[in-house]
């Protein structure tokens, strides 16, 4: 009984210690502030504690004060106010009152406003603030995200099986999805103002190999018969009724695109789509192209396939910037064909393709499958 009782009492007396610590806040004002710094020299204290402990003030507070002495005695707002000002946000654009005008020009006639438009503007019309601003920013090197232990084992494995094999053997295959209409998925608007966006805007080795580009459409029909032989040179082109990769598809594109490609046994890395791991690719890569079809682990092609790691992503957004440019630059309420729209995205597509650079593919490569690659062939199909 003692010991609980002495127990509870030492609890009881560290609260009321603590509780008797707290300090009473309280803030000051600029007058304050002034005729205690005054007080203090007038006085020729030689001990500053003492005078804390005289003046109820907090040291921490008053070395705060000591230290920005001359601002606050030569601050000019008003004595009553207890900031000095230059507070919140400083103005790092000097011309905002034209670039909100500019917004909302493009906000009232329902049109996007992204920071692609911005940059554009700012281009036209201040040529020279970018190039001056971007020299008082300091470039921060990304940190590398900690590999984990899928991405680790698959590509330890990997290595261990194919590392033998020719850089430029190795392969990766992958699809997307390419629409005419590719509008960013949001916009900039004013707090409290409509955000709605009109219909009308709503719409050696290191060698990379060409697309391929499966369109919706009937299998024999117009599409086919008509348009494909309309379609830019150097690039492949089928029509599949929902625009994606079934086992046809699929052994087409081996016939076609692959096959030209490979003079020897090769790698071909590949997701868990059916048709690319289906038993008749495996024996139709095996028997006609002497090579293996390599399937990654599931659910892991943002971390193991390096056109998701480091090729899809920019490609998207180039597509959306190439769009945006093409927007601004139509006429009014101009209207296309499905013809048109359909060549119009083959184009664009290429367009953005081609500035891909081999060196990105490489670097895809060396992060997802890390082991120093250097000389790798990489094919994109686009649906």
């Amino acid at each position: 009984m003692s010991k609980r009782n002495t127990t509870c009492h030492a609890v009881l007396s560290i609260t009321f210690e603590m509780e008797q610590r707290k300090r009473h806040q309280f803030r000051y004002t600029n007058g304050q502030r002034k005729a205690l710094l005054q007080e203090f020299h007038e006085a020729n204290e030689t001990s500053e504690r003492k005078f804390c402990r005289d003046k109820h003030l907090a040291y921490s507070t008053w070395q705060g004060w000591r230290l920005k002495e001359d601002n606050i005695m030569a601050n000019k707002r008003h004595n009553r106010l207890a900031t000095m000002g230059s507070q919140g946000h400083t103005t790092l654009i000097p011309f905002k009152d034209e670039l909100l005008a500019y917004m909302r020009d493009r906000r009232g006639t329902e049109r996007y406003v992204r920071a692609f438009h911005l940059l554009q503007c700012v281009k036209r019309n201040k040529r020279e603030w970018p190039t001056v601003y971007l020299l008082t920013k300091q470039i921060e090197a990304a940190n590398q995200q900690v590999l984990d232990e899928v991405w680790l084992g698959y590509a330890a494995t990997f290595w261990n099986k194919y590392g033998h094999y020719d850089k430029k053997h190795i392969l990766n295959v992958d699809e997307t999805s390419v629409f005419f209409d590719m509008p960013p998925g949001k916009t900039l608007a004013e707090i409290g103002q409509s955000s709605k966006v009109s219909d009308g805007e709503k719409h050696s080795h290191r060698e990379k190999l060409p697309m391929y580009f499966i369109l919706k459409g009937t299998p024999g029909g117009v599409i086919e018969r008509q348009e494909l032989g309309t379609y830019p040179p150097g690039h492949f082109y089928v029509v599949q009724s929902n625009a994606w990769m079934d086992e046809r598809v699929c052994s087409m594109y081996l016939d076609e695109v692959l096959a030209p490609c490979v003079d020897d046994a090769s790698v071909l890395l590949v997701d868990n789509l059916a048709c690319h791991v289906s038993e008749a690719s495996h024996d139709k890569v095996a028997e006609t192209h002497f090579s293996v079809v390599e399937p990654l682990p599931p659910n892991s092609t943002s971390r193991c396939q390096p056109l998701d790691v480091g090729v899809m992503g920019p490609l998207k957004a180039m597509l959306k910037t190439a769009w945006l440019l093409e927007e601004d630059n139509r006429s009014g309420d101009e209207i296309f064909t499905a013809q048109e729209k359909r060549l119009a995205r083959v184009k664009r597509t290429i367009l953005v393709w081609e500035k891909i650079t081999s060196e990105s593919i490489v670097k895809s490569f060396e992060k997802a499958i890390p082991n120093s690659v250097r000389n790798i062939n990489t094919i994109i199909c686009v649906g």
